[in-house]
């Protein structure tokens, strides 16, 4: 019973990091009209990321009770304060303690669940994450249906309960014996994983512009894309766990086939099904890194994603439109090269 009560809390936990990554652009017009920020946003971030540093950083710490309550406490209480802060002045410190939750709930929100079931840890993580996709896709919906101030509100009592679900966490289990292989070929995936989600979610709506399509058009394929990347998760998270390094690599066979595709105009519309085959990528990642490596190798992995994430999408910003759609085809092939390597170095090892 008391497993049922942390896969709980770290559900939870992972919605509230889905809340996160999403709150900046869906809260933005609510900014501007009560505080009339501009350039300021900017603050938010820097704030955001910086707490997210240290968070991931903290979350590398095998004690888990009492940092994982505390840092949905934390969470908690900066959700409360922003949706009653009177000025922007406010809002910029609470930001760096939602960045610290942000990273101490994502490590331990994903490690306690894969040590809870670790004969299953590969198919309960990818189903876990749905919770992400769940809270990204709340955020924007709910600022737009409910009051401000109600939505979060909301928010941080549910990151409250959170916190008590997971009072009394068991410390983070260290791997039998000493690891083996190499851990860095784990990272790079991991950092060209999210470069390409990150990329694909970013620059392929330019491509299709330049195809012809209407940005309305695009936005909306780019919200079936997301929508589409948690139900990969949840949908194919059984089919991945029996052998996930050869399932991964024929997922990305499936990538390449939609980003071939992704060159014509009316094939170029499919792109949101490369969403539903990237789904379980980074959970399966984590699930190989946790159980080979241990707890203390997963503040890595969220620093080699946080990397891939933002600086292959910005050396994307270099190329010329028509590059878009190769850029993305050789980072889809240079992942699959690497997957193909790394599972007979498992193999071997």
């Amino acid at each position: 019973m008391q497993s049922v009560r942390f896969l709980a809390g770290s559900f939870l936990a992972l919605f509230l990091v889905g809340v996160i990554v999403a709150l900046p652009g869906a809260a933005l017009p609510f900014w501007r009209a009560r505080y009339g920020v501009g350039e300021e946003v900017s603050f938010f971030y820097t704030a955001l990321l910086l707490g997210l540093l240290l968070g991931v950083r903290l979350g590398q710490e095998e004690r888990r009770h009492p940092l994982f309550p505390l840092a949905l406490g934390l969470v908690g209480l900066a959700f409360l304060g922003l949706a009653w802060a009177p000025t922007y002045t406010w809002v910029v410190p609470l930001a760096f303690l939602l960045g610290l939750g942000e990273g101490v709930m994502n490590v331990h929100g994903n490690s306690l669940v894969g040590e809870l079931y670790p004969e299953r840890r590969v198919e309960l993580l990818n189903r876990v994450n749905v919770a992400f996709g769940l809270g990204a896709v709340f955020t924007p919906l709910a600022l737009t249906q409910l009051p401000y101030p109600l939505v979060l509100s909301l928010v941080g009592l549910i990151a409250l309960g959170a916190g008590l679900l997971v009072l009394g966490a068991p410390p983070a289990a260290r791997p039998p014996g000493r690891p083996r292989g190499a851990l860095w070929p784990f990272l790079l995936a991991v950092g060209l994983y999210t470069g390409l989600e990150g990329a694909l979610a970013t620059w392929n709506r330019v491509w299709l512009e330049a195809l012809g399509h209407a940005t309305a058009l695009g936005g909306l394929l780019l919200s079936l894309y997301w929508l589409l990347l948690a139900l990969g998760r949840l949908l194919l998270a059984g089919r991945v766990a029996q052998d996930p390094l050869r399932a991964l690599r024929g997922l990305l066979l499936g990538v390449m086939g939609l980003l071939l595709l992704n060159f014509l105009p009316q094939t170029a519309l499919l792109f949101p099904l490369a969403g539903f085959l990237l789904g379980p990528l980074f959970s399966t990642l984590f699930a190989l890194v946790q159980a080979r490596f241990g707890h203390r190798a997963l503040g890595g992995l969220m620093y080699a994603g946080a990397a891939g994430s933002t600086l292959i999408p910005g050396f994307f910003a270099l190329l010329p439109v028509s590059g878009i759609p190769w850029g993305l085809l050789a980072l889809s092939f240079a992942l699959y090269l690497l997957l193909w390597g790394m599972a007979r170095e498992v193999g071997r090892g």
